[in-house]
């Protein structure tokens, strides 16, 4: 009998384990003690967190500025385009071409300059910020247009080294 009910607990661990997996907001609605449910229980919810919010905020209409916001409710781990981007696409692109002089005077310093090293830091360009190869041909062409890596050579103070080899 014990070990009946003994494998029955370690069955229904492993299909919780399973279902809280698959609904990972499942979990943490559980541990917050909140209903969960359909949509309309999900709609629910958010209005009375809604509600809350805008009454610790000082809000006079919460529901006005959660209608602005969007509709239905937003993943947490989601953020939309215009509260992400902080900086303008002009000062990314400067400090990506900042850098990219940075690493070709570094390889100006211990090598001669040519394609390959020209490759070899755009590689590493793009491992620093991130940027996808279509990612790293529009700031390119961008920066090619404005005539960007020359404004910021002209802008860049001089290493020792190279002072000392320019004299």
């Amino acid at each position: 009998m014990l070990k009946i009910l003994l494998k029955a607990a370690v069955l229904f661990l492993i299909v919780l384990s399973v279902y809280f997996i698959v609904h990972p907001s499942a979990c943490s609605n559980l541990l917050a003690g909140r209903e969960t449910g359909g949509p309309k229980v999900a709609d629910q919810t958010q209005a009375v967190v809604e509600d809350r919010t805008s009454l610790m905020l000082g809000e006079e209409d919460g529901a006005q500025s959660s209608a602005k916001e969007g509709e239905g409710i937003f993943d947490t781990n989601t953020m939309r385009e215009e509260e992400q981007q902080k900086y303008s696409q002009e000062e990314i692109d400067t400090a990506i071409a900042r850098r990219y002089v940075e690493l070709e005077r570094e390889y100006a310093q211990s090598r001669t300059l040519g394609k390959d090293a020209s490759r070899e830091i755009s590689y590493v360009v793009m491992d620093d910020f991130q940027m996808s190869p279509a990612e790293w041909d529009s700031f390119l062409s961008r920066a090619t247009a404005s005539d960007l890596f020359n404004k910021v050579r002209q802008n860049l103070p001089m290493t020792p080294e190279e002072v000392s080899v320019s004299k």
